[in-house]
C-alpha cells in the first residue's frame, strides 16, 4: 500500500499546476461522489451482463461462419480468433474486478472516509492498466491515445476531492 501512496503523491505533485474546480463543487462531489459510484456500478454490472451475451452470439456467430466457409474450402477461423477472444477476454476481467472494487468502496465513500477514495484510486490505476493492455493486444494507437486522454480526466477529478476523504481514527484496544 506504501507504493500506492508513494504514486499517489506523486500524481498529487503533477496536479498541482492545474487549475481547480470551485471549492463549492469540490464539497459537493466529494459528499455525493458515493451514488454516482453507485449508479455507475449499476449500470457497469448491466453493461457487463449485455457484454458478456454479445461476446457468446459473436462467437457463436463466427463459429458458424467459420463452419460455413470451412466447407468449401476456405479457412476464415483464424481471422477472428485469438487475439480478439483475448482481448475481450481480459477486458471483461479487469471490467469484473473495477465493479467489485468501486461496490466495495461505495460505503467508505459515503462516509468519506480514506479508505473510499484508496479504493477509487485503485480502480483508477486498473482502468489506465486495462486499457493499456487492451491497446497493446489489439495493436491500435487510438486506444492508448484514449487511455491517455482519460487517465489525464479521470485524475484530474479523483484529486480534486482527496483533501476530503479523512483517515479513519485507529482504535486501540
Amino acid at each position: 500500500m506504501d507504493s500506492l501512496h508513494k504514486l499517489e503523491d506523486k500524481i498529487e505533485v503533477w496536479l498541482k499546476p492545474f487549475p481547480h474546480l470551485p471549492p463549492n463543487w469540490r464539497k459537493w462531489l466529494s459528499e455525493n461522489v458515493w451514488w454516482l459510484v453507485l449508479i455507475g456500478v449499476i449500470l457497469s454490472v448491466i453493461g457487463t451482463i449485455m457484454l458478456a451475451m454479445l461476446v457468446i452470439t459473436a462467437m457463436s456467430a463466427v463459429s458458424t461462419v467459420t463452419n460455413v466457409y470451412g466447407a468449401y474450402g476456405v479457412n476464415i477461423g483464424q481471422t477472428y480468433t485469438g487475439m480478439w477472444y483475448l482481448s475481450t477476454l481480459i477486458s471483461v476481467v479487469f471490467l469484473v474486478v473495477t465493479i467489485v472494487i468501486e461496490a466495495i468502496a461505495i460505503s467508505p465513500l459515503k462516509t468519506q472516509n480514506k479508505k473510499g477514495w484508496d479504493l477509487m484510486f485503485l480502480a483508477y490505476l486498473i482502468g489506465i492498466l486495462s486499457s493499456v493492455v487492451s491497446a497493446v493486444l489489439t495493436l491500435t494507437i487510438v486506444n492508448l491515445f484514449s487511455a491517455v486522454i482519460g487517465a489525464v480526466i479521470g485524475a484530474y477529478f479523483l484529486f480534486e476531492v482527496r483533501s476530503y476523504f479523512k483517515q479513519a481514527a485507529i482504535v486501540k484496544k
